[in-house]
């Protein structure tokens, strides 16, 4: 198939979850045959076919929120969007919850409404960053519906991002797939190394990823944290390293006997999570842990197998 990819950010150039995820996919789509063109925002790119056979979506409003990065003012038009889902039939892959909701993370926790009670109390410099004056629920905006209702498949990547999405947006019956994490097992395992770590957290040390819960569970704790800390937190707790490269993380999980992880909303997947159960670790997690909705055994490899043919199977057979 001839296929136009449309990403708020190019997975080639980008290293994020997200990115990873869709590049991944997109090598897959590649190797079986398909003609797959990438347009971004972030580089600014169009690339297309003029006549494709599937057009597909991923996290087209994922904008950045700062004024440095110019927030909502750096995006995909609303006619270019509305156009490209014209051209022929559409998918749509979200990896957070960015493209029903306009705020970072999503601190309703899904509990949403017309009028927004989060956007009542933001700042003027908060709305001009999200270029969105009004208290309303962003999953209220016509094209963020048209973008879940007509596509001919929603792409999750877990039970609960499917839950909660679909809750925000008040879907029902539309064909959906949850895709499983998509992790390098080779560099994720049990190494059978001596546990010297009690309490591992790896991530952005902030509140979205449960700094304040932590730190009343564990102060006091052999608890090390791993990640760069967040604007306004101060870390009086725990032994921090840091920012680590993605290739030391596995032998910090395989020294670690639990793995923290509680964050204050809805975590659509939580990939670390994933990691560090295949590394041997157990996971103190919560609700809002999507990888933890997954009816599967985590610490098992296996489960990891074949995942981006998965969805390719189901994209080709409809």
């Amino acid at each position: 198939m001839k296929i136009n990819l449309v990403s708020f950010l190019d997975p080639i150039k980008y290293r994020g979850g997200g990115e990873m995820v869709t590049k991944a996919i997109i090598d897959v789509g590649l190797e079986r045959g398909h003609d797959i063109k990438v347009s971004s925002v972030r580089p600014n790119r169009i690339d297309e076919h003029s006549e494709p056979d599937l057009v597909f979506l991923v996290d087209v409003f994922n904008n950045a929120h700062s004024l440095a990065s110019l927030g909502a003012w750096r995006a995909f038009g609303s006619n270019y969007l509305r156009r490209a889902i014209r051209r022929a039939p559409f998918i749509h892959l979200t990896n957070a919850y960015a493209d029903v909701c306009n705020l970072p993370y999503l601190p309703c926790s899904g509990n949403s409404a017309l009028l927004c009670p989060i956007k009542g109390d933001s700042s003027l410099l908060d709305k001009l960053v999200t270029k969105d004056f009004s208290n309303r629920c962003f999953s209220a905006n016509d094209l963020v519906r048209e973008l879940y209702e007509q596509s001919i498949l929603n792409i999750y990547v877990s039970p609960l991002h499917k839950t909660i999405s679909e809750k925000v947006l008040g879907l029902e019956g539309r064909d959906s797939f949850i895709l499983k994490p998509l992790i390098d097992t080779s560099r994720f395992y049990n190494m059978n190394l001596q546990r010297d770590i009690e309490y591992l957290f790896v991530g952005i040390i902030g509140e979205a990823k449960g700094f304040y819960e932590m730190r009343r569970r564990f102060k006091g704790e052999d608890i090390h944290l791993i990640g760069k800390v967040a604007p306004g937190i101060k870390l009086d707790f725990g032994v921090h390293h840091g920012h680590v490269t993605y290739d030391r993380v596995p032998s910090f999980m395989n020294r670690a006997k639990n793995f923290v992880f509680l964050p204050r909303w809805p975590e659509p997947q939580g990939r670390v999570v994933v990691e560090a159960s295949l590394c041997g670790c157990h996971v103190i997690g919560n609700e809002n842990v999507g990888a933890l909705s997954f009816p599967m055994d985590l610490s098992n490899a296996r489960n990891y197998q074949g995942v981006e043919e998965e969805l390719w199977l189901k994209i080709e057979s409809i």
